[in-house]
């Protein structure tokens, strides 16, 4: 949901029965107007973070909604027992999401978020503050030498693309990993297999209540089904031959 600076101002805070009761209708049933709800009375934790790295309407109303989705993320993952309000366990969700996105929204060259944000706070010295400043500004001749050793800035932005042995090797390795996980998947059950498809292999995973309102299971036994499915479909893949060298 998207939410504009003066509504956010204007939302406001959940007394702390109705916020736990909103969470509670989330995280149990999947309610997305309780959801609403718990986003539009804390979008002014968004707006307040995203308005400490820019003045700029476009790249505040962008940081902004990557702060949206830290609330959402805070909203599945707050534990009701704890006994703290929301904001004060959304607050660090908020802050990752926007830092995390800070690069991609505000420079030109993707650079990691700790070293932009080591050049803003200016803790950046020599080369490495000029290499950020690059990719900051993006406001440096490719021709120009950067740095002690003299060597044009062309020469130091690697290209994104893989080179044609890099792209064979990669797809080689892209369709090993799918045969292994299809192959893993089909020596589950059917329910397991569904499961982990639905819930963790979907680019947006079904909620927990959906899915198992769907197979007609209470959600704590779907819980333990699908624990019980990953610890399988590891080890099937441990026997498959799988191993993390195969991600890099």
């Amino acid at each position: 949901m998207s939410i504009t600076y003066l509504a956010a101002m204007r939302e406001p805070l959940l007394p702390v029965e109705q916020e736990r009761d909103a969470l509670r209708r989330w995280q149990e049933d999947g309610d997305r107007n309780a959801l609403e709800l718990l986003l539009r009375s804390h979008a002014r934790q968004a707006w307040s973070q995203a308005s400490r790295w820019t003045n700029n309407p476009v790249h505040l109303e962008d940081l902004a909604a990557e702060g949206m989705i830290g609330l959402m993320r805070a909203a599945d993952n707050f534990n009701r027992a704890l006994d703290v309000r929301f904001s004060t366990y959304s607050s660090w969700w908020v802050m990752t999401s926007i830092s995390t996105a800070l690069t991609r929204v505000k420079t030109v060259i993707d650079i990691p978020p700790r070293a932009y944000i080591d050049a803003r706070m200016g803790r950046l010295i020599g080369e490495e503050a000029a290499q950020a400043q690059m990719a900051i500004h993006g406001q440096v001749a490719l021709d120009a030498p950067l740095g002690e050793d003299g060597i044009p800035a062309a020469d130091r932005l690697p290209s994104p693309d893989l080179t044609p042995e890099e792209a064979v090797v990669a797809r080689s390795s892209q369709g090993l990993l799918e045969r292994m996980l299809h192959e893993a998947l089909d020596a589950l059950d059917p329910v397991e297999a569904e499961i982990i498809r639905r819930r963790k292999l979907k680019t947006m995973p079904d909620h927990v209540a959906v899915v198992a309102t769907d197979l007609g299971m209470p959600r704590e036994r779907l819980r333990q089904v699908e624990n019980r499915a990953l610890m399988r479909l590891r080890r099937q893949l441990l026997e498959s031959g799988f191993h993390l060298a195969l991600l890099n």
